[in-house]
């Protein structure tokens, strides 16, 4: 069982940036030390963690950017149903595309390259993994072998020399967790299917925190780990506050040997969330520590403000967060308010 710690031990810096957008989306670092990330409108941008400095980019293309991907002096845009693979010269700032091998792709999500070369995209649509060449900007499928829906995301994990992939259903906004699928990427191919559980009743505790995934169980409150060497699910983990503070886990980051996941109100249902207000990402994350067993609410809390936390990223030994401000002048909050922008970082900045 998890515990709720009396205080999380990241220190987070406040870094307010001069540009208004929606939800902030997912980040990579470049060669340089850069950030990238995308957003819900056509726009890109480029912050410096050590200044506090960014720069705005519009897109030509009509489209989001869910997640960057960043590969010598480019930048990889994902952009959900866009039928190409956008991609950005941060040198010359040119935009070119290319083809995907799938005809209707949908992709979200991919793994910055563990070879230095190639990127794995997931088309949750109708495909399975892409693994795209970044010297020729091609892609091969990788056939998915299991009768289930394409996997949607995915972990690579050095130790194992393999992308976790996680497989979802998504219908009618459930998140319906179903299981993780190997991709050993020295040979490109599937090894192995790992159905969720259904019921962890008999399942042992995890017992190596380093060899241990946590899987969110989304809509209920549960983290459920999964030994990578014994390629077995173990005893959920009940987190504290549920359908009180969050209703929702989100995606998860390491840093440090700790887990940083997004939480939001919303709770499978209508637009209504756990706080019976409209849903929203919260202005905190959720932190647990495999090797304590405890759990944090590291929050951000601002006068007249209310920063929705939703994306997080660990890279040159930093933490980051990006929040958009949602609070409207009647006290509501509105997810989809176009607001101020901060990072949230471990990075102590260097402002002129």
């Amino acid at each position: 069982m998890g515990t709720l710690a009396c205080a999380s031990p990241i220190d987070l810096s406040i870094v307010p940036l001069p540009i208004q957008s929606p939800r902030l989306l997912g980040m990579s670092m470049d060669n340089d030390g850069f950030l990238w990330f995308g957003s819900m409108h056509r726009k890109i941008y480029r912050y410096d963690p050590r200044t506090g400095t960014v720069e705005e980019t519009k897109l030509p293309f009509d489209s989001s950017t869910c997640q960057t991907l960043c590969v010598g002096r480019k930048v990889y845009l994902l952009g959900q149903t866009y039928p190409k693979l956008m991609i950005y010269d941060r040198q010359a700032k040119t935009f070119s595309e290319a083809a995907f091998p799938t005809a209707k792709p949908d992709v979200w999500y991919g793994t910055d390259p563990n070879d230095g070369k190639h990127l794995y995209l997931f088309d949750r649509g109708t495909a399975g993994v892409i693994k795209w060449d970044t010297s020729t900007d091609t892609g091969t499928l990788i056939p998915y072998p299991y009768p289930t829906p394409k996997p949607s995301s995915g972990r690579y994990v050095a130790q194992d020399g393999a992308i976790w992939c996680a497989v979802w259903d998504f219908t009618g906004g459930q998140y319906i967790p179903l299981g993780f699928a190997r991709l050993d990427v020295t040979k490109d191919v599937f090894t192995g299917w790992f159905p969720f559980p259904k019921d962890d009743a008999d399942n042992k505790p995890f017992t190596d925190a380093e060899a241990t995934l946590f899987y969110p169980h989304t809509l209920k409150g549960l983290l459920i780990p999964f030994d990578l060497k014994a390629q077995r699910w173990c005893q959920s983990i009940a987190v504290p506050e549920y359908g009180k503070r969050f209703g929702f886990i989100g995606l998860g980051t390491t840093h440090e040997g700790r887990w940083y996941f997004s939480i939001s109100t919303y709770n499978g249902g209508t637009a209504t969330g756990c706080d019976g207000k409209p849903y929203h990402f919260c202005n905190g994350l959720l932190e647990f520590d495999p090797k304590t067993g405890q759990f944090a609410f590291p929050t951000l809390e601002i006068k007249d403000a209310y920063f929705q936390i939703s994306y997080t990223f660990s890279a040159g030994d930093h933490f980051f967060a990006t929040g958009n401000d949602i609070l409207e002048k009647d006290g509501r909050l509105n997810n989809a308010k176009t607001g101020n922008v901060i990072f949230w970082q471990t990075r102590k900045v260097n402002q002129k």
